[in-house]
């Protein structure tokens, strides 16, 4: 729901546009007859004044726009955040930030509503698609979009991240000759994840990591304070983190889980796919600005970073953020090709054959683990028919 500060905001400006129409109709209403000899390009200039937005989406798509989040906010979030107009508001019980959806300064005629996840939802980002009609889009990687496909079926139509944050991190002191997973799995007594994690069923598989090293009770913690070990974690924050401690400083090394070939794309703008044919006409203008805005937030982050700073400390958990940790994770994911173009000139595509080879890795795991999973394609999951080919990483 909009706060009443941005209705209020998006009702004036309606106002607004019918007190002019209604005043160039009662302006003509009293032209004398002599006036009617004006040339067509005089009426041109006169009813043609206040040209069309063409970036105006209030005919084409549903108010407010709600995107659910699959953390709280981040700088892996930014090209969403990117298009809240100065007028957004924090919902800090919700977990929600609402504004006027603004693309190059631009008001499009809608409302944005970003949703926090983590502890906001009850429900994993698919499912809660799925309950609650309201939401548009959700933050669906690959490999869950392959484990939910049976009865919560998605469609990608936007890749914000090109490559996986995610990586297997250790210290780097401590370890010093430690380059790869593998390396690492060789030199540390666990391997620490979050439960029965896929991509470490990959790994086991393809002889990277001992399945006796493999502890599934990480709990999130900075755990290289105490135990030396190696855990899962995001290139774009607990490096930083580990290197800001109030207790010392500690370097660390880690791998992408991407260059072990578990290449997942992991921050998908995805549809409820059974609505498709219902938000085609908004996917059509709203995905390219999509495109343009994770690209300008790249190009100049501080304004949004301040965005996501305010919404993180006015909902008040333990999750931080600030200037200094939001523009390491943007320098992070420009230096290691997180946010790229990929194979292809166009941002923000997903190539057909990474998606294919993905399949084949993912879905006789996810099957073993017990999760029932069709005979799925790239284009089952993905599309870029709403994408402008033309829109490029410089």
């Amino acid at each position: 729901m909009m706060s009443a500060r941005a209705m209020s905001a998006r009702t004036l400006r309606r106002a607004g546009s019918m007190a002019a129409a209604l005043l160039i109709v009662a302006s003509c209403s009293n032209d004398d007859v002599a006036t009617d000899a004006t040339t067509p390009a005089e009426t041109a200039t006169t009813v043609g004044a206040e040209q069309p937005n063409p970036n105006d989406l209030s005919q084409v798509c549903f108010s407010p726009i709600v995107v659910q989040t699959d953390w709280f906010p981040q700088a892996e979030h930014g090209g969403i955040y990117e298009l809240l107009g100065d007028d957004y508001q924090v919902d800090a019980e919700r977990g929600a930030t609402t504004g006027s959806l603004v693309f190059r300064g631009v008001d499009t005629g809608v409302d944005l509503e970003i949703r926090a996840g983590g502890p906001f939802i009850e429900s994993p980002v698919v499912t809660e698609m799925f309950l609650d009609g309201s939401i548009m889009f959700g933050y669906v990687g690959t490999d869950v979009a392959l484990s939910r496909q049976a009865e919560t079926p998605t469609l990608a139509v936007f890749n914000a991240l090109s490559v996986n944050p995610q990586v297997i991190m250790w210290d780097a002191t401590k370890h010093p000759d430690a380059k790869t997973i593998a390396d690492i799995a060789a030199e540390v007594s666990a391997i620490s994840v979050f439960g029965d994690r896929p991509f470490m069923r990959y790994l086991v598989g393809e002889g990277v990591v001992p399945a006796d090293k493999v502890d599934g009770n990480y709990k999130g913690n900075l755990l290289l304070t105490t135990d030396d070990v190696a855990h899962q974690g995001f290139a774009t924050s607990e490096p930083y983190r580990y290197l800001n401690l109030d207790s010392g400083a500690i370097s660390v090394a880690y791998q992408l889980l991407h260059d072990t070939g578990w290449t997942s794309y992991p921050q998908n703008l995805a549809i409820n796919k059974l609505r498709l044919d219902a938000l085609r006409g908004c996917l059509t203008k709203l995905v390219p600005m999509m495109q343009h805005a994770q690209l300008d937030y790249i190009a100049a982050p501080q304004r949004t970073n301040a965005i996501i700073i305010a919404a993180v400390k006015a909902f008040d958990t333990f999750w931080t953020q600030d200037e200094s940790l939001t523009a390491y994770a943007v320098d992070t994911m420009l230096g290691l090709g997180i946010i790229a173009n990929g194979d292809t000139p166009t941002f923000g595509d997903f190539e057909s054959p990474r998606i294919d080879d993905f399949i084949t890795k993912a879905i006789p795991i996810l099957r073993a683990q017990g999760v029932e999973v069709p005979d799925l394609t790239a284009a089952d999951i993905a599309t870029n028919e709403f994408l402008d080919p033309t829109i490029s990483l410089p």
